[in-house]
């Protein structure tokens, strides 16, 4: 479906007759061109992009902005502009971003658009499922994220310390043609792997480690969010046990994704399944997110997920078991849903790698 007509269902179901938006998320979303400051005002036959000095010349020049698409610079006459463009489409409601608009972003449009009625949509879910050609671009962040994993495995040694190794992941990503990460890259070894969002420290990874690499990167906007534990050298035989827990419980998640199927459920079986393996209480979080132009976005698979799962939505499955004292293990892929079943977009390896030195 066109991007304007996921609009136009939005503005059907909220009986709106345009929608404002100011989250560069959004905007990046529909216009495929990035600014820190910018609007795009969307009537239900026409969009409007407006941006100011810093980004004309650029947005002009663009080849990814579609045609369809009015762009024009503003100044200090930007909300003249936009009121002019309303009268013009006869806008009596006019949309905003109730999910990401400030009040204090609410109350200067109160006070602008006096002529309208403010209709706050929720557009949580605007980005869900995802076109050919964005699928495009998170395949090709997914592509780069394996790459650099081969480089890490290359890489890695005992005695280094987190942040290096930390250091090296992150300016791999350029080398291999990411844009940039798409979150600071988490490094946990031994012990810190107990800490799902571990910050990387000056701890030298040791024989006998599993480390724990959540890493991702953008490429045209769009993100991957991959994570491997690996073991350094041989590991304790309670470390493994974890691990292929944690490894049958993301091979459930990933079996049971298709459309039709209830994002919550998943969450709620590979809960169960690591339950049974004696592990419930060490899984505290939840079974994975969506993601795209964002690291995070819907749909959750989480005890409070309910999203019935449709064709061409992105999902992770990421289950893991953190041990406070001992170590911990997460494995998470990208996921895209199928009308019958699902596609991996990551690729590394699942199975767990043991280092030789």
């Amino acid at each position: 479906m066109k991007k304007q007509q996921i609009v136009n269902q939005l503005l059907e179901l909220n009986s709106a007759e345009a929608i404002l938006f100011y989250s560069p998320e959004n905007r990046y979303w529909f216009s495929r061109f990035k600014s820190s400051l910018g609007y795009l005002l969307i009537t239900k036959t026409k969009s409007y992009l407006l941006v100011d000095g810093r980004y004309i010349t650029a947005a002009r020049n663009s080849k990814n902005i579609p045609a369809e698409i009015e762009i024009r610079e503003f100044s200090s006459n930007l909300f003249t502009q936009m009121k002019e463009i309303l009268k013009e489409h006869n806008v009596h409601k006019l949309g905003f971003e109730s999910d990401w608009v400030h009040y204090a972003e609410f109350e200067k449009y109160a006070s602008i658009f006096t002529d309208q009625t403010l209709v706050p949509i929720n557009c949580s879910e605007i980005r869900i499922v995802k076109d050919e050609w964005e699928i495009e671009q998170l395949q090709k962040a997914c592509d780069i994220t394996n790459e650099v994993f081969e480089a890490i495995l290359e890489y890695v040694k005992p005695g280094m310390t987190e942040k290096e190794l930390q250091r090296f992941i992150d300016n791999e990503f350029l080398v291999k043609g990411a844009e940039k990460i798409s979150f600071d890259t988490i490094i946990a070894s031994g012990v810190n792997g107990s800490m799902p969002h571990a910050v990387p420290t000056d701890k030298k990874i040791e024989i006998g480690d599993l480390v724990t690499i959540d890493m991702g990167c953008y490429y045209n906007g769009y993100c991957s969010d991959q994570t491997r534990t690996i073991a350094i050298g041989e590991i304790d035989a309670k470390l493994e046990d974890i691990y292929n827990a944690v490894y049958e419980a993301q091979s459930i998640g990933i079996s049971l994704v298709s459309e039709g199927v209830n994002a919550g459920q998943i969450h709620k079986q590979v809960y169960d399944f690591i339950e049974q393996k004696g592990y419930g209480g060490y899984f505290t979080h939840g079974l994975g997110h969506g993601y795209g132009v964002e690291i995070h976005e819907e749909p959750y698979a989480s005890a409070a997920g309910n999203t019935v799962l449709k064709e061409n939505m992105t999902l992770t499955i990421e289950p893991g078991i953190y041990i406070p004292g001992l170590g911990g293990v997460r494995i998470e892929d990208d996921i895209l849903v199928l009308k019958e079943g699902y596609r991996m977009l990551t690729t590394a390896k699942r199975e767990l790698v043991k280092l030789k030195f």
